[in-house]
């Protein structure tokens, strides 16, 4: 008589899905509007001279291609992270960092 391990089909659907979740992230404007889903892989990290990143491309070449441009401040220290969408439009995120340079409030400027 054959054995058969459960474990095996299990673990298949959870990995599936896992993968299935971590392919898109979603942005949530506020409680009044809709929710939009962006595929987040494949991407592409752009760098500057000083290899350090300044942008992320999200789906490039697809009609989703999005972006998110990380703008540092004179320290080289990321302060603010602009997103730009499908549609071209964009919104920054400014963080807001305490005195041991820890993150502490991320808002919408």
């Amino acid at each position: 008589m054959a054995t058969i391990n459960f474990r095996e089909p299990i673990e298949y659907i959870i990995k599936s899905y896992d993968r299935k979740k971590n392919t898109k992230i979603t942005v949530e404007d506020d409680a009044s509007k809709s929710k939009v889903e962006l595929p987040e892989y494949p991407c592409r990290l752009v760098r500057n001279e000083a290899k350090k990143v300044i942008s992320v491309i999200y789906a490039e070449g697809t009609a989703s291609e999005w972006s998110e441009e990380l703008i540092r401040n004179t320290d080289g220290k990321v302060f603010q992270i602009k997103t730009i969408f499908p549609d071209k439009t964009f919104k920054i995120i400014e963080l807001f960092k305490d005195v041991d340079n820890r993150v502490e409030t991320i808002k919408y400027v």
